[in-house]
C-alpha cells in the first residue's frame, strides 16, 4: 500500500484532474493498443489495464504532460485576453474604496455580510437603460460612448465582432466590447439619476457594478461563472481566472479579481 501511496499524485487526480490531459492521455493509451492487439492481444491487455491504472492514479500518461501543457500554455498566454476594459479611466481602479463608500451611501450596493448586493430598485432602472442602448446601432453606441467619456477618441473597429477603441488624451488604447459598452453607458446613466457622484467617480464605477450583471446587456442571456484554463498545465491561479461570461454572445463581461 505504501508503493502504491507513493505512485499517486493527488495534485492531478480526485477534484484537482484535469480532464482535457485524461482524454488525451487515454486517446494515446488506446491507439497504442489497437496496434498492439495486431501483435498481441493479451499484450495489448495487459498495457490498456496498466495505462488506465496510471492514468487513474497519477492523472495522465504520457511522462511530463503538465509540464509540456505549460509550455504550451505559456506560448497562449502571450496572446491578449478577449477584450473586458472599461470606459473609465486608467486611474479608476485607484478609486475603488471612495467608489464603494459612495455605492453603498446612496443605497445601489448593500451590505449582506461580507457580501454586497446590487439593490432591485437601482437593477431595474440599470435594466431600463440598457435596453435603449441595446436598440442602438453600434454607430449609434459609439456616439454614446462618446458623450460618456468625452476627453477621449472614440472608434468603431469592425472585425469578427464589434469593438470600440478608446484613445485618451495622452494617448494609450484600450477596447470594450459591445455588451461591455452597452452596461457601462447604461450604468452612467442610471448611476447620474440615483446618486450624487462627481463624474470622475461615477465613470470608474460601472467597471465594479459589471461583476452583478446577471443578464447579458446585449442580449439578455443569463449570465455565467467559468474558470479559464482549467488544465494541469496551467499556470494562472484558480482565482485569477474566473469571469463572468455571456454565453450566447461569447463574451466576457467582467474579470473577478484574483483570490
Amino acid at each position: 500500500m505504501g508503493s502504491l501511496a507513493a505512485f499517486k499524485q493527488p495534485e492531478y487526480i480526485g477534484e484537482n484532474r484535469c480532464w482535457p490531459c485524461t482524454v488525451g492521455n487515454s486517446a494515446i493509451l488506446l491507439a497504442c493498443c489497437l496496434v498492439l492487439v495486431l501483435l498481441s492481444p493479451l499484450f495489448s491487455l495487459i498495457v490498456l489495464l496498466a495505462g488506465m491504472g496510471t492514468i487513474a492514479l497519477r492523472g495522465y500518461l504520457v511522462p511530463y504532460t503538465p509540464e509540456l501543457t505549460a509550455r504550451i500554455r505559456e506560448r497562449i498566454d502571450r496572446t491578449p485576453d478577449p477584450p473586458t476594459g472599461s470606459l473609465a479611466t486608467a486611474d479608476g481602479e485607484e478609486l475603488g474604496e471612495h467608489i464603494v463608500e459612495d455605492l453603498l451611501e446612496s443605497g445601489v450596493v448593500l451590505p449582506d455580510g461580507e457580501r454586497l448586493l446590487l439593490d432591485e430598485g437601482f437593477r431595474e432602472a440599470w435594466r431600463a437603460e440598457m435596453e435603449q442602448l441595446r436598440a442602438l446601432s453600434n454607430e449609434a453606441l459609439v456616439e454614446e460612448v462618446e458623450s460618456t467619456v468625452q476627453a477621449m477618441t472614440v472608434e468603431l473597429l469592425v472585425a469578427d465582432r464589434p469593438l470600440i477603441a478608446l484613445t485618451g488624451p495622452e494617448g494609450g488604447e484600450f477596447w470594450v466590447s459591445r455588451p461591455v459598452a452597452i452596461a457601462e453607458v447604461g450604468a452612467d446613466r442610471a448611476l447620474s439619476s440615483a446618486t450624487t457622484m462627481a463624474p470622475r467617480y461615477r465613470l470608474a464605477a460601472p467597471r465594479a457594478l459589471r461583476s452583478f450583471l446577471d443578464r447579458c446587456p446585449a442580449c439578455e442571456t443569463a449570465t455565467e461563472e467559468t474558470t479559464l484554463g482549467q488544465c494541469c498545465g496551467n499556470l494562472r491561479t484558480t482565482g485569477s481566472g474566473v469571469v463572468l461570461v455571456c454565453p450566447s454572445c461569447d463574451e466576457w463581461l467582467y474579470r473577478f479579481p484574483a483570490a
